[in-house]
């Protein structure tokens, strides 16, 4: 394995919140259309057609990596990379700076955020003194369930897209440009999809079989389950909840706690 690790020298620069990135660079997604094609076996099929900025753009960053892993393998005397580029899940690391997870679209223009907590983090009482709502988990013994209103960047743009209203068609496309234009490792995809896409999940895997490395799929229930991690709601809603958060959290976590000389901070958090 060290010998492999040593000769192969892989990288993997990921990127993160590329729609809301996208949508603020370009003004709009980089799926702009789409045109008939016959594939390789003859088949018709409907072949996406790229902003040719965004292409310029990805395949340009890609470059730079390129030549950045170049410069340090010859500074440090090493062979380069065999692979460079890729696209994380994302998930925790988006929540963290607030923007779309990885390459999928936001799960929706406004919702509220679940965040489980084990019942004795002292970060719950702060939290509690700001008025975010708090509720016994309805699934796990001592742990409670905090919602947080979340606004998608974007969320009011005519070219605002979500998981739960762009196609399955647009979604296999998006992933597709990622991995030809920006990654040469996996490019971290799970498609959403609504019960009257089902059909195309065949056809679209095999349309793209040559293009992608692994696509994971999950059926869109919106707000079908008791404290669903994410819950759509309506952009009224979203600034009731929102009016109803009285205080900032770290100043109240530190009135609480005044003798912790720490503040807050993640602690025991070696394991992802």
């Amino acid at each position: 394995s060290r010998n492999v690790i040593h000769k192969n020298r892989r990288i993997g620069v990921s990127m993160s919140g590329i729609q809301d990135w996208i949508l603020t660079r370009f003004g709009h997604r980089v799926v702009q259309g789409w045109q008939d094609v016959r594939d390789e076996s003859g088949e018709m099929v409907k072949q996406p057609v790229y902003k040719p900025e965004a292409v310029a753009a990805f395949d340009g960053l890609y470059k730079a990596v390129v030549a950045a892993d170049q410069k340090y393998s010859d500074e440090l005397g090493c062979s380069t990379s065999v692979k460079h580029t890729t696209v994380k899940p994302s998930g925790t690391v988006s929540k963290l700076a607030g923007v779309s997870e990885g390459m999928h679209f936001h799960y929706s223009n406004y919702l509220i955020q679940r965040i489980r907590f084990q019942d004795s983090d002292p970060l719950l009482d702060a939290l509690a003194a700001c008025d975010y709502h708090i509720e016994p988990d309805v699934y796990t013994k001592n742990t409670v369930c905090v919602e947080f209103p979340v606004r998608a960047a974007h969320a009011d743009s005519p070219d605002f897209a979500s998981a739960g209203n762009v196609s399955i068609a647009e979604q296999f496309a998006t992933q597709a440009f990622l991995q030809t234009y920006w990654a040469d490792n996996s490019v971290s995809c799970t498609v959403t999809f609504q019960p009257e896409e089902a059909d195309q999940i065949a056809p679209l895997f095999r349309q793209y079989r040559n293009t992608t490395k692994s696509t994971s799929l999950l059926p869109y229930v919106g707000a079908g389950f008791k404290q669903a991690p994410k819950e759509p709601i309506s952009k009224d809603r979203y600034f009731q909840l929102k009016n109803n958060i009285t205080g900032d959290v770290q100043a109240a976590f530190a009135k609480l706690h005044p003798t912790d000389t720490k503040g807050l901070e993640l602690v025991d958090q070696s394991d992802c």
